[in-house]
């Protein structure tokens, strides 16, 4: 899918790469509204670790108004669950969990609607949702926005191919792909 851009002189414009912009010009770092979906495949991984991480970085003095998590296909093994995560510099896939949790049961102050970590597992729910719920948005200050899954319970076992899409909308400048 093409990223669609909304632009004031433009209109609807399609441009290659991923996402949606609302933005006031068609300068390459016009700052706007922005939302990103993209799923993932969720690899087997020891409980807090990156599992996935997203394609895409959001640059400093961005504001993040919402996010949520989704699963798109179950894993065949029974113990799977995640978060997302956000931090200031890219966490590799495998690596310790790094960042704040913004949607999940670890989120501070139980926030995420509902207050769960998504479970992926062979007997949960599918296409089942988490969102950042009730949690104000994050101003990201000078820092740039990461995202990743962390693992909420140990899923070195775990078997199939499960996925998961997550959804992040913004106010600042454009994504980056990395």
């Amino acid at each position: 899918m093409p990223k669609i851009q909304v632009i004031p002189q433009r209109g609807l414009v399609q441009r290659s790469g991923k996402g949606f912009e609302h933005i006031g010009s068609d300068s390459s770092n016009a700052i706007g509204f922005h939302r990103w979906v993209e799923t993932l495949n969720i690899t087997a991984q020891a409980d807090d670790a990156v599992v996935a991480k997203l394609s895409m970085y959001i640059p400093a003095q961005a504001r993040i108004s919402f996010a949520v998590i989704a699963s798109e296909a179950l894993a065949t093994s029974a113990d799977a669950s995640v978060a997302l995560e956000v931090h200031s510099a890219d966490v590799a896939v495998g690596a310790a969990s790094a960042g704040t949790e913004i949607v999940g049961a670890d989120q501070t102050g139980n926030l995420s609607l509902p207050d769960l970590d998504l479970a992926i597992g062979s007997g949960d729910v599918l296409y089942d949702s988490i969102t950042m719920g009730t949690l104000a948005p994050i101003d990201r200050g000078t820092a740039a926005s990461y995202f990743q899954l962390a693992a909420k319970e140990n899923m070195s076992a775990m078997t199939g191919t499960p996925k998961v899409t997550v959804i992040i909308e913004w106010y600042g400048r454009p994504a980056v792909a990395i």
